[in-house]
């Protein structure tokens, strides 16, 4: 096996979070990619993929660096099944990276037909774990994204995980990992980046979520390396909201406090989106606080950033960390994500 390669691209159960995820934890992710290519529903709780450069769809996945190339690809050509055909191992060449991926096998042919084609080639949006277990997929995502929330930005990746939608939203998690703050490191919002990635699958939004240390805090400082691919995002994909997702104890009395500025200036004339979250909320038996305990305008915030700089209507919540424990108080963290999704799907259908 060459030595140059010690990437690998998974697309399917695999991917962070996933019924299989912990078979990558000894691997680090370090982006999202989309590769050409055709991926399709086996029917039996796995995709399979053909990849072609010529292909008019892509598969989107997450490419890991792995530590031990050798014996790692050893391991996952067992967990693919390759002796008995159930997958092929190809090495693959996009853009400026070289990986090795699995595609279908000769035992996996029967399945490559057009009405398996999943037309999106996301098995997130199509049929990931946490349709029928979030529980179980967000307890997963977090287990990896702890591993790494300490850990320093390399040459490989500057930590910084985005995934495409198809909505003209972006969710962000700027504090999924630790940060410095004044030379002060500051640890990390558990499950804002489980809750971001689990937004993508149920309503489609981008997402934009840390997975590594930042050496200078995204909600602290407008020269951060989160506000740069910020800004690169909204240009490129016409992002007309942006909901910035953070934590805050178990002392503070409500379970959610919107932040949009000191005279709501964060929503550039949107209040229907205010309305829409105290419906939601209510909906969904969420308690909100005023909008004066975190209005997300004291520092250079993410909201504020997005606002003021970018033009875009931002929102900042601040969720209490008793409905971010899904382990814990599984109602309540099925609670916040209800009305998660139910807020989302709102904003989208809102006039204008």
């Amino acid at each position: 096996m060459p030595e140059k390669i010690n990437k690998v691209f998974v697309y399917g159960t695999l991917l962070q979070g996933e019924i299989r995820s912990p078979y990558m934890s000894d691997c680090i992710l370090l982006k999202m990619l989309d590769v050409p290519g055709a991926l399709y529903d086996t029917g039996r709780g796995y995709p399979a993929s053909v990849f072609n450069d010529n292909s008019d769809t892509s598969i989107s996945g997450e490419l890991y660096v792995m530590s031990n190339p050798e014996n790692k690809i050893s391991k996952l050509d067992v967990v693919e099944m390759i002796d008995a055909g159930l997958f092929n191992r190809v090495e693959l060449s996009y853009g400026d990276t070289d990986f090795y991926t699995y595609e279908a096998g000769s035992q996996l042919g029967e399945c490559l037909i057009p009405q398996n084609k999943i037309t999106e080639g996301n098995w997130r949006r199509y049929s990931s774990l946490l349709f029928h277990d979030p529980i179980t997929f967000v307890t997963n995502f977090e287990n990896r994204q702890k591993l790494l929330y300490r850990e320093p930005a390399s040459s490989d990746s500057d930590g910084l995980i985005y995934i495409k939608g198809d909505i003209p939203i972006l969710v962000s998690a700027p504090h999924s990992s630790a940060h410095k703050r004044m030379g002060k490191l500051k640890r990390q919002e558990y499950y804002t980046a489980a809750l971001s990635v689990m937004l993508h699958s149920l309503t489609g939004c981008h997402v934009l979520y840390t997975n590594r240390l930042m050496e200078s805090d995204p909600n602290y400082y407008d020269e951060s390396p989160f506000k740069k691919k910020l800004s690169e995002l909204a240009d490129s994909n016409d992002i007309k909201l942006l909901v910035d997702l953070h934590g805050t104890g178990h002392e503070r009395r409500y379970d959610l406090y919107p932040g949009v500025g000191n005279e709501r200036e964060f929503l550039l004339g949107c209040d229907d989106c205010l309305d829409e979250l105290h419906k939601t909320a209510s909906e969904s038996e969420i308690s909100v606080g005023g909008l004066d305990v975190f209005p997300a305008a004291k520092q250079m915030t993410v909201t504020k950033y997005a606002a003021r700089k970018l033009n875009i209507p931002s929102i900042q919540l601040e969720i209490n960390r008793t409905l971010r424990e899904p382990n814990k108080s599984p109602e309540d963290f099925m609670r916040l994500v209800k009305f998660l999704r139910g807020f989302i799907d709102g904003l989208v259908n809102l006039p204008g």
